[in-house]
């Protein structure tokens, strides 16, 4: 009873400092406002997409968001690691403080995640405190946060530890904790599609590398099969979704451009003086913090042989290897044309850099540090944090300066952007600026003639009244894209639909005035993909908690 107590009081105590330094590490949005903090390149999007969840059990498309265009995004990005954010703006109705608010609970639960991951590792509450620490403040994150406002990336990064750990026990320990790797795996497919392509691809890369380092090779590699198909089950709806969407509409997926990666001196430069602003290339930068972590936890690995276990060395030349792949050492232009051009930017790769050398590091200084007395070890902490919030407020400072949008903004942001157009995901044709044009300025055609029907917009439906003088049945376009999930009706009757040369809607109307209703539907397969994996969390669940308690009963047995 008093073990229990004491682990408990333990976790309370844990907690609150995390809780604690999340709050200093969220102090950038108390105090700079939205004018000059939160208008990154996706920042509306994000919004939007957020507000857009409104009806996303009812439709895959809201048409209150995006301009009215009927946008897929709440399709191919995924949306159940942010819908508590909507929930909190369906509660609070302001946006501002709801934002504010999920990125203090996101990065309590960053924290929280990354201690317990590594105390499962290290058993060494320092280091788990310091690697916590260090994560949420990690340049890449906050930059990803403040600078680019990529909410996907961020959310996804709460959950990279997680992976972590499971390849810890796969490669390097227990293997039969392989659920660990397939929920890390699955909560980061329920946030960002590129990140989830990404992560599988670091874990199949690490496998490949260790094998030929690992002991019980197959069961270690059957053990990590297993944990990819049941995160695969448990992702399948989305995946069937995205799959079916793409395979049914000819889309304009993302813009992508050149990979390229920088000199090292640049990148070296860029980092050390923690630059943000106005050059996307200074984007790659890691920080001070990682890069000075690096240097120290080389230093320790050189002068400490116990510095150099197995998963340590795995993470920090990992490390090291994911930092030279975004520079300009990779030839990146030989797979431009490759799947991997879809990653946009070398730089997403600094998530995987971060993450490998700030555990490393972590690791390392646990080794070392039981040397210390007990009582320098909380000021070493503090330390720590103070000199995080100095470096990364100086950064802040820096972004706010140079920034060129300095007008203050209305705080009811929802509302003023909802009418901000995004071309993702759109059909193909809207990449041409005259088509464009006819979604944007809401351009309707009867017979190629310039129209001016009654429209209303509710999140589900879009509603025209039209008036069709021909005296004969006429061709209305409407300024909303065309999907094959769509569901027309005209004067209350189902009614077939076209795709037109610009990506929107054609339905035919008879004569004199008619009531058309477009919506849209997400496939009846779907039902199915969501009871795969309703029930593969369900056995999941069961398997995990008997081997817990089958593993509780021997322990007591032995005892006895």
């Amino acid at each position: 009873m008093k073990t229990r107590s004491s682990h408990l009081i333990k976790g309370l105590i844990i907690t609150l400092i995390l809780a604690l330094i999340s709050l200093f590490n969220v102090l950038p949005i108390l105090k700079l406002n939205f004018s000059t903090a939160f208008f990154g390149d996706d920042f509306f999007f994000h919004v939007e997409r957020v507000i857009g969840l409104s009806n996303v059990f009812q439709s895959p498309v809201n048409f209150n968001v995006f301009g009215h265009a009927a946008s897929l995004a709440n399709v191919f990005y995924p949306w159940e690691t942010v819908y508590p954010l909507y929930l909190i703006y369906s509660a609070t109705s302001d946006f501002v403080f709801s934002y504010k608010l999920f990125y203090f609970l996101l990065t309590l639960l960053t924290a929280l995640l990354a201690y317990w991951c590594v105390f499962k590792i290290s058993k060494n509450t320092f280091s788990a405190l310091c690697f916590a620490t260090l994560y949420i403040f990690s340049f890449y994150r906050i930059s990803n946060f403040f600078v680019r406002a990529a909410l996907g990336e961020v959310v996804s990064m709460t959950f990279l530890p997680l992976v972590l750990l499971g390849l810890y026990y796969i490669l390097f320990e227990d293997f039969k904790k392989w659920r660990i790797l397939t929920i890390g795996m699955t909560l980061v497919g329920y946030t960002h599609a590129l990140s989830l392509f990404l992560t599988s691809a670091f874990v199949i890369i690490a496998a490949v590398i260790m094998v030929g380092f690992i002991d019980a090779k197959a069961k270690r590699l059957t053990n990590l099969v297993k944990a990819g198909i049941w995160a695969v089950l448990l992702c399948s709806p989305y995946l069937f979704l995205v799959a079916n969407t793409s395979l049914k509409n000819d889309l304009y997926m993302i813009w992508t451009q050149p990979l390229k990666g920088l000199p090292l001196w640049q990148w070296l430069g860029n980092s050390l003086s923690n630059q943000m602003y106005p050059n996307p290339d200074v984007r790659s930068s890691l920080g001070a913090s990682v890069v000075l972590a690096l240097m120290i936890a080389v230093i320790i690995f050189v002068l400490f042989k116990k510095a150099r276990t197995p998963f340590n060395s795995f993470c920090l030349f990992g490390g090291i290897g994911t930092l030279l792949m975004t520079s300009s050492f990779f030839p990146w232009s030989a797979v431009d044309q490759t799947l991997l051009g879809k990653i946009q930017f070398v730089w997403r790769l600094n998530t995987y850099t971060s993450l490998l050398i700030l555990v490393s590091f972590s690791l390392v200084l646990g080794m070392i540090i039981p040397k210390v007395p007990l009582s320098l070890k909380p000021i070493l902490l503090l330390g720590l944090v103070i000199a995080l919030i100095i470096s990364s407020g100086n950064a802040f400072a820096t972004f706010a300066k140079n920034k060129a949008e300095k007008t203050p903004r209305d705080p009811d942001i929802a509302k003023a952007t909802r009418n901000v157009f995004y071309g993702d995901y759109a059909p193909k044709q809207v990449t041409n600026p005259n088509n464009q044009q006819q979604v944007l300025q809401k351009r309707y055609f009867l017979n190629a003639q310039p129209v001016q029907p009654s429209v209303k917009y509710t999140d589900n439906v879009c509603t025209i009244k039209a008036t069709n003088a021909t005296g004969k049945q006429a061709t209305l376009k409407v300024p909303v894209f065309w999907y094959s999930y769509q569901t027309v009706t005209v004067n209350h009757q189902p009614a077939p639909s076209k795709i037109s040369a610009a990506g929107t809607t054609l339905v035919k109307i008879p004569s004199g005035t008619s009531i058309i209703t477009i919506s849209y539907h997400y496939p009846k397969l779907l039902v199915i993909f969501v009871l795969i994996a309703v029930l593969s969390l369900f056995l999941l669940s069961m398997s995990s908690l008997y081997i817990r308690n089958a593993g509780i009963k021997h322990s007591s047995t032995e005892k006895e």
